[in-house]
C-alpha cells in the first residue's frame, strides 16, 4: 500500500481523481502535472507514460476492494444477510465514484488497463461471490433448488452491464430513461433483483 505522503502516491491519487471523474482520454500529463504544481519532467521519473498510470491505479483499486470483501467474508461475527448487504453496498459505493464512459474511453484508448479491469471483474464475480453463496447456502439463507451457478453468472452479467457502456448502447432508448445514471445505483439494484429471488424468506 502506498503511504500517501509522496510524490509518486500524490500522482496516483490526484490521476485517480481525475481520470474517474473526467475521463482518461481527455485529461493529459500536462494537465496532471499542472493540477499537481509540478512539471512534465518528473511525473515522468515516476511512470513512463500515462497509460502505466492508469494501470498502476487500476490494480491499486481492485486491490482496495479485494482486501475489503475479502476481509468482510471472513468475519465469522457477521450474519450472512448482514455480510451480504455490506459487501454489495461496498462494492456498490466504489463504482458510484466511476464516470460511466471511463471503461468505454479505456476499452478504446488503453487496451492493457482495460485487461486488467476485465481480471478484477471475474474474480469479483466467480471467486468472492461464490464464495459468498457458499455460505449463505451451508447456513441455509439460500434455497436449496437454486442453482448457485447461474446465481454466479447472474451477478457476472451484472457486472458485465455495468462495467461495459457497449451492451448499454444496445438497449432501447425508452428503457434506458429508466434506469439508474450512477453504475453504483445500477450495481445495487441488479443485486437486489438477484438476492430477492435465492434468499430464504423464512430466515
Amino acid at each position: 500500500m502506498e503511504t500517501t505522503d509522496t510524490p509518486r502516491a500524490r500522482i496516483i491519487e490526484a490521476a485517480k481523481d481525475m481520470f474517474f471523474t473526467q475521463g482518461y482520454s481527455k485529461v493529459l500529463m500536462s494537465d496532471l502535472a499542472k493540477h499537481l504544481g509540478m512539471s512534465k519532467k518528473t511525473l515522468y521519473q515516476y511512470f513512463s507514460g500515462k497509460e502505466e498510470l492508469l494501470n498502476v491505479i487500476i490494480r491499486q483499486y481492485g486491490q482496495e476492494i479485494q482486501r475489503e470483501v475479502e476481509r468482510m467474508l471472513t468475519d465469522d461475527n457477521l450474519p450472512f444477510p448482514e455480510k451480504a448487504g455490506r459487501i454489495f453496498s461496498f462494492v456498490g459505493t466504489k463504482l458510484h465514484y466511476i464516470n460511466p464512459e471511463f471503461v468505454l474511453d479505456i476499452k478504446r484508448h488503453a487496451p492493457s488497463a482495460w485487461q486488467h479491469l476485465q481480471k478484477h471483474k471475474t474474480e469479483a464475480a466467480f471467486l468472492r461471490f461464490n464464495t459468498l453463496l457458499d455460505e449463505g447456502y451451508r447456513k441455509g439463507y439460500i434455497r436449496e433448488h437454486v442453482n448457485r451457478t447461474m446465481a454466479v453468472l447472474l451477478y457476472a452479467s451484472a457486472l458485465e452491464t455495468i462495467l461495459n457502456p457497449d451492451f448499454t448502447e444496445q438497449v432501447p432508448q425508452k428503457l434506458m430513461q429508466e434506469l439508474p445514471k450512477a453504475p453504483g445505483e445500477v450495481f445495487e439494484g441488479l443485486v437486489h433483483i438477484i438476492f430477492s429471488g435465492i434468499l430464504d424468506g423464512t430466515k
